[in-house]
């Protein structure tokens, strides 16, 4: 107890009788408390306990206007849970019934009226001993909690960082700066957004989007890189992406691959169940059906070797032509308020550092 600075404690008594007040402030300023707050009237303790920040409150029972039980009722309400603030109760009646409810409200230990000095000043020490343990504790906790945190963080920036190349070789044979996998992640973060989803979510579809057609990577050149119409056959064997994609994200409990793996499988489904896994409205995952149509938005906005991109105002007519068929009918009606709030801005490719990170 010797390691106790007492001139940095703080106390507050709560007793209407101010010789009981008076006497308590004596005997604690004697043994080298310094900072003591007191009140005569009950209704008071709540305010200063806010304007004070007490280690310990020392309350009497019984008083005018508001008992002792009321008191610890109202403190315990402004009290952080975290905290712990002890309350020695202070009184004349030390029966069981009384002890039960008092420690029912919070109460910490007692101390029998008329007091004794010594006695006083050791339940005090003894609280606040165990109130300084509890404070090493919770700062313990909180500084393994920011070694957790930073961890973590480091473990997410490292599946980040390999995400963002995978996205790369994925594109690499068709587009090598991956610009066309960025623009769908920033139109599906916007129009996840617009759905109302939480910015956690939207942020993980924005991050997981580029990575839609990570299955590319299985597919032959001579398939993938075709320009005009498949063939039956060419076109099962381009419709497998979906499915590699998928197996390539599998196997894995973080919430960015599980995303990626759902996108993967799923961007290629349609409403009207016309799509490659024949998944039908809302069989298919919210973000597969966002994705989609941010996929087609882009494909269709963007040249290729094979064809002319179509304008604004052209791909905001043929998205509202496919609401319902193969677009979502509620995100396409989201999509074409995305086209006229933020128009050709949607159309820029991402500058600066890649969304991962």
């Amino acid at each position: 107890m010797q390691d106790l600075d007492l001139s940095t404690i703080k106390l507050l008594l709560v007793d209407d009788e101010a010789h009981c007040t008076k006497l308590m402030e004596a005997f604690l300023k004697q043994a080298g408390f310094s900072r003591i707050t007191m009140t005569n009237d009950p209704r008071q303790a709540v305010q200063l306990y806010r304007e004070v920040k007490p280690d310990l409150i020392a309350l009497d029972m019984r008083m005018p206007h508001m008992d002792g039980m009321e008191v610890m009722r109202q403190l315990r309400q402004v009290i952080p849970a975290e905290d712990y603030v002890p309350i020695l109760i202070v009184t004349g009646e030390l029966d069981a019934p009384t002890k039960h409810k008092a420690l029912a409200e919070g109460a910490n230990d007692f101390l029998n009226k008329p007091v004794d000095a010594t006695e006083v000043v050791l339940r005090i020490k003894n609280q606040l001993q165990t109130r300084r343990l509890h404070q090493q504790v919770r700062m313990h906790n909180e500084h393994l909690e920011a070694q957790v945190r930073l961890r973590t963080k480091v473990v997410e920036q490292t599946q980040l960082d390999l995400l963002n190349r995978l996205v790369l070789v994925s594109e690499y044979r068709h587009d090598a700066t991956g610009a066309h996998a960025w623009r769908v992640g920033r139109v599906a973060m916007l129009l996840a957004e617009l759905k109302g989803l939480p910015p956690d979510q939207a942020d993980l579809i924005k991050k997981t989007a580029p990575l839609h057609d990570v299955g590319k990577i299985g597919v032959r050149d001579a398939i993938s890189m075709k320009e005009g119409v498949y063939e039956p056959a060419e076109f099962e064997a381009m419709k497998a992406h979906t499915k590699l994609g998928s197996k390539i994200l599998a196997d894995s409990r973080s919430p960015l691959l599980m995303m990626a793996r759902e996108i993967a499988l799923t961007h290629h489904e349609r409403w009207d169940g016309k799509g490659y896994h024949k998944l039908k409205d809302v069989q298919t995952p919210l973000s597969g059906r966002i994705v989609a149509l941010a996929d087609s938005f882009d494909v269709m906005t963007h040249a290729c070797s094979y064809k002319t991109p179509l304008t604004l105002s052209q791909a905001r007519e043929e998205i509202a032509r496919h609401a319902g068929t193969q677009f979502d009918p509620e995100l396409s009606g989201l999509f074409l308020k995305l086209i006229d709030r933020d128009g050709e801005t949607l159309l820029a490719d991402v500058t600066g550092t890649p969304f991962f990170g």
